[in-house]
């Protein structure tokens, strides 16, 4: 089966689960039940989260919606909208007749209060960067919203497409899960943390036919093989966030299918700081000795994209860093670096640990002294935050399928106080263009330019990028999926 991800497309076998259904032909009652690892974060409606990936779209709803595949902008709550020919005013007509929940009239006063929350620090929005490059945001009337910016962005629509519109009365209450307001189709019902998830349709939905299910339960199951076993019983009907192997293994019964949801970048990061790293032909032989290909398939069973970049690019660029053993070690004898101890920092995941054991072999086998610096997810982020992780750090981005303007700022390995501690003026003239092209010429040319740059650079290497997998019983229809992983419903059905 061929499948597109993010725009990185990948070729796979027919993937489903093994095992027959226990109630063969089971169709869905009235209720859809989904099974996530990830449990609900309702104090972070606004950044990406993966527990909320499972209701917060089915909950709320975005300006517009921007799905894999297709860069143009869908209407959601805006109706219409125009840019001026210079590119700095973006004016919105809101749907009419929308209601939140709680039965009050949504208005332009809503996506006010939401743009502005967002550019905050506190609402911890990997695209508040964005919201604050908004210079002014006037609302004529409840049914309009004009945004002014200091120059056009590229990557508005994006933000927009990623933002989902909040409750300006309630937004505050949310943390405890009991008051979440939002206008979509399902209401966010109940929650039992750690454990289950239930979402209602909301009957004054503009649209009756966006819920197609009386409840939609999520069971937080966090252990993959209870996962599967409520698959094949027939107690959820989909599964989201597997583990390839895990995929792979149960392949072939056509009484389920799987998508990719999304994905995540596995960078390589280098601290430029610290010698002998500053040298970057170091950086450069740290890039050849990798060995992607090996880290896919005993990592990720094929599943990924092996590439030197962050986004989809010509092989020539995403290939720069072809497992070259030899060269590395000519790089390093050039530096005199040989025998340099580089110290690697990783999450305490599996995927991390196995990947790992894959890098120190690699750069053991060119010269390097590798040694181990292992630490729990808190304690990872707090130190990518304050860049201080050390030399060398295998890092973690799900943000797999966001556009390079979006990339550039939001993903730690590339956005200003970056672990590596790269920031140089060419750096920022080259992030500059990206962000600021007018057409899509300008904009490839200027990709390709930073492309080259961070290739040479070299002091954050992606490895791989790999697809975040779902699976579901085949008569689940209609199911849609955003650039970053949250449900869509409204056109899903289990007829």
């Amino acid at each position: 089966m061929t499948f597109q991800f993010n725009g990185w497309r990948k070729c796979v076998s027919a993937v489903a689960l093994a095992a027959a259904l226990a109630v063969p032909g089971a169709a869905f009652a009235e209720t859809l039940t989904i099974a996530s690892p990830g449990d609900a974060q309702p104090k972070n409606i606004l950044p990406i989260r993966a527990g909320n990936t499972s209701w917060v779209q089915a909950v709320f709803e975005p300006l517009v919606r921007i799905m894999p595949g297709d860069d143009t902008p869908q209407p959601v709550l805006a109706k219409s909208w125009t840019v001026s020919e210079d590119g700095k005013t973006v004016t919105f007509e809101l749907e009419d007749g929308v209601t939140f929940h709680s039965g009050r009239p949504f208005t332009s006063a809503d996506v006010k209060f939401t743009l502005e929350t967002a550019a905050g620090k506190a609402s911890a929005s990997q695209f508040d960067f964005i919201a604050r490059a908004i210079s002014e945001i006037a609302t004529p009337s409840d049914t309009e919203v004009v945004l002014t910016l200091a120059k056009p962005m590229p990557n508005l629509f994006e933000f927009l497409s990623q933002t989902v519109i909040v409750d300006k009365d309630t937004y505050d209450k949310r943390a405890d899960g009991k008051e979440i307001i939002g206008t979509g189709p399902y209401k966010f019902a109940e929650w039992v943390p750690g454990a289950s998830i239930r979402l209602e349709p909301y009957d004054g939905y503009r649209d009756p036919d966006a819920h197609a299910f009386d409840d939609i339960d999520i069971a937080i199951i966090t252990d993959p093989t209870a996962m599967i076993s409520a698959l094949r019983s027939n107690r959820a009907q989909l599964a989201m966030q597997m583990q390839p192997r895990d995929v792979i293994e149960l392949s072939g019964n056509p009484m389920y299918q799987t998508v990719p949801t999304a994905g995540s970048l596995y960078p390589l990061g280098v601290n430029v700081t610290d010698k002998p790293f500053d040298d970057k032909r170091v950086r450069q032989a740290v890039g050849y000795a990798i060995d992607r290909d090996r880290i896919n398939q005993q990592v990720f069973d094929g599943l990924g994209t092996p590439t030197d970049l962050f986004w989809p690019t010509s092989d020539e660029q995403a290939q720069h860093y072809a497992y070259d053993p030899d060269k590395a070690r000519e790089l390093l004898k050039e530096a005199s670096a040989e025998g340099a101890t580089a110290t690697v920092a990783l999450h305490a995941l599996p995927s991390q640990r196995a990947i790992f054991e894959i890098v120190q072999n690699n750069l053991t086998d060119v010269g390097f002294k590798v040694e181990a610096n292992i630490l729990d997810t808190a304690t990872y982020g707090q130190q990518q935050i304050a860049g201080d992780l050390g030399p060398v750090f295998i890092q973690l981005h799900g943000m797999d399928g966001l556009s390079p303007a979006t990339l550039l700022s939001a993903a730690p390995a590339l956005r200003e106080g970056n672990p590596s501690h790269f920031w140089t003026d060419e750096y920022l003239k080259l992030r500059d263009a990206v962000q600021s092209a007018a057409n899509k010429q300008a904009s490839d040319d200027a990709v390709k330019a930073l492309g080259d740059y961070l290739l040479d650079q070299a002091f954050n290497l992606n490895i791989l990028s790999a697809p975040t997998l779902s699976v579901s019983t085949t008569n689940l229809k209609g199911v849609e999926y955003t650039t970053t992983g949250y449900i869509v419903f409204n056109h899903a059905s289990g007829g």
